[in-house]
């Protein structure tokens, strides 16, 4: 799969990328029903992500590392967390590791929220609608 960002930069899919991202606020997902049959699988995954952040001080190190990594760690197996799988993502899509969003009900014409997104400035990412996979 070719990179999705300028230079051929990856985002990663860790916690960090992934609490910063904005995508599941963005308008292109807003009147998605595709999107919105995803809400309780994905409420069920911050909430997993919440508690594991509650512990950051103790666990600094789960910040950066992958999913995988993460499922694999102590305090991934404290919280029981498990990578969503990509078809219940509603976030990352700059990642490689999600890509594009297979819902085909998004709203290509709702106001992009990619330059304002903390994980789009800090990886130095250009296009938008990264939930298209036009860029």
């Amino acid at each position: 799969m070719e990179s999705f960002a300028k230079g051929k930069k990856e985002v990663e899919l860790n916690l960090n990328n992934y609490t910063k991202c904005l995508c599941p606020v963005c308008p292109v997902q807003a009147k998605s029903a595709c999107i919105s049959a995803k809400k309780d699988k994905w409420i069920g995954m911050r909430k997993k992500t919440g508690k594991i952040l509650e512990e950051y001080a103790f666990h600094p190190e789960t910040y950066d590392m992958g999913m995988e990594e993460l499922m694999n760690s102590e305090i991934g197996k404290k919280h029981q967390f498990q990578k969503p799988p990509k078809e219940e993502m509603k976030e990352l899509y700059c990642s490689q590791a999600v890509g594009k969003s297979n819902c085909p009900d998004l709203n290509r014409k709702g106001a992009c929220q990619c330059p304002t997104c903390a994980v789009w400035q800090n990886k130095d990412l250009e296009g938008m609608y990264y939930c298209f996979g036009e860029v």
